[in-house]
């Protein structure tokens, strides 16, 4: 008996291990074959868009013209016009030198021309009596009536009449110029502003005495900024005169605003090793000012209406090759992978430059674990229909839902 049951027991046992054995089989080919149907990923059809290059620079902006207005004659301050940061224009009136000494010499110096006139009548009043005299001396020793040494002597009062006409005739120059040079000093006891623009720095006030040289006002005009800016080393050959910029400031980030590179240096900086750059920035409306720290970017290539996916849709990425691979969806829902070129970039997407003709379906999210030939779900379409009766370029997961419920 106690043998039957041994049989009994061995009989359950393998008829047991066989059942397991055909159910796991059964399960495994079951997994098999629904495991390739149940890949979900979410795929989009390349789209067109403008892709650039840009460079970031960073630096700060600065008035193009900015101009120190000096003292140019002694003196001591009448009256001040102005105050720091008003507005002026050229040939304003900024303030005025006492004017009384200069006035003073102007006249005596008037007088000094006056003078110099009469005498130069006197002068040649001399030499035309001179000259009768010549005339006379030559006549009478052609008669025989003077000596050889009196018709000399005439001919010395002649030279010496036109040397006086001549000496006149220079003193009055010199005295005209010491009068233009005092009049001059009286204009420049009134100091006018020699540009227009803010005065951002006022050194003076009444009953100071200046002496000349002394420092009265700085004036900046800040219609047009100097925005001097780094660029990384790897970067500056890109960057050249006439290129365009963007750039924002702080405390106006709202605002983007534009320039125009007109130098570049040649030379980088030993302490950062980088170059610099200045770009002429119009500031018509003054918004800017100068000292405001810059960020901003330069736009070195541009691709219009290029072929573009996400980046996520690419699969081992070379940068350097600018090689990668895509996973396409067929009609079939069938999983097939093609080599791509890139080219530029920004934060999300890609340029495609070859491998793509427009048409695809490139998955975005979960080509990570496909194979070549595995069978796909596409999120959002019924099992069995083609990714083409799905959402279109751009088209959200929900509204494609909403389109299909709708059908």
């Amino acid at each position: 008996m106690r043998r039957i049951a041994l049989v009994l027991v061995a009989l359950v046992l393998v008829t047991a291990s066989v059942s397991f054995f055909m159910k796991s089989h059964k399960n495994r080919g079951e997994e098999t074959k629904t495991g390739s149907q149940s890949v979900a990923v979410d795929v989009t059809s390349p789209a067109r868009a403008t892709m650039q290059r840009v460079v970031e620079i960073y630096g700060s902006l600065s008035p193009k013209t900015t101009t120190a207005v000096k003292c140019e004659v002694p003196g001591r301050i009448l009256r001040v016009k102005v105050k720091e940061w008003d507005q002026v224009k050229a040939g304003d009136v900024l303030l005025e030198i006492d004017p009384a000494d200069f006035r003073l010499d102007l006249t005596r110096n008037e007088a000094g021309v006056k003078m110099a006139k009469a005498q130069l009548l006197k002068a040649r009043v001399d030499l035309n009596r001179a000259k009768r005299e010549w005339d006379r001396a030559v006549k009478l020793k052609e008669g025989g009536l003077i000596t050889g040494q009196e018709l000399d002597e005439r001919k010395t009062g002649l030279e010496s009449a036109e040397a006086g006409v001549a000496l006149a005739a220079a003193q009055i120059g010199q005295t005209e110029s010491q009068a233009a040079e005092a009049r001059r000093s009286l204009e420049k006891a009134t100091v006018r502003a020699p540009i227009e623009g803010t005065v951002c720095q006022r050194s003076v006030d009444v009953g100071d005495f200046m002496d000349k040289g002394d420092m009265l006002f700085t004036v900046v005009d800040n219609r047009i900024l100097d925005f001097t800016a780094s660029v990384s080393t790897m970067d500056l050959p890109l960057v050249s005169q006439g290129q365009k910029l963007t750039f924002s400031v702080d405390g106006i980030s709202d605002q983007t605003f534009e320039g125009t590179i007109k130098r570049v240096n040649p030379m980088v900086r030993d302490t950062d090793r980088s170059g610099r750059i200045i770009a002429e920035v119009e500031n018509a409306g003054l918004t800017l000012k100068g000292g405001l720290y810059a960020r901003g970017k330069v736009v070195v290539e541009e691709h219009r209406d290029a072929t573009t996916i996400p980046k996520a849709s690419l699969i081992g990425w070379d940068l350097e090759k600018r090689s990668a691979r895509v996973f396409l969806v067929d009609p079939g829902n069938v999983a097939r992978s093609v080599p791509v070129t890139t080219g530029l970039t920004d934060e999300n997407v890609v340029e495609i430059t070859s491998g793509l003709s427009g048409s695809e379906h490139v998955v975005v999210r979960g080509g990570f674990n496909l194979r070549e030939g595995d069978q796909v779900q596409v999120a959002g379409i019924e099992p069995g229909k083609s990714p083409a009766a799905g959402r279109r370029v751009g088209q959200s997961d929900e509204t494609a839902m909403a389109a299909e419920v709708s059908k």
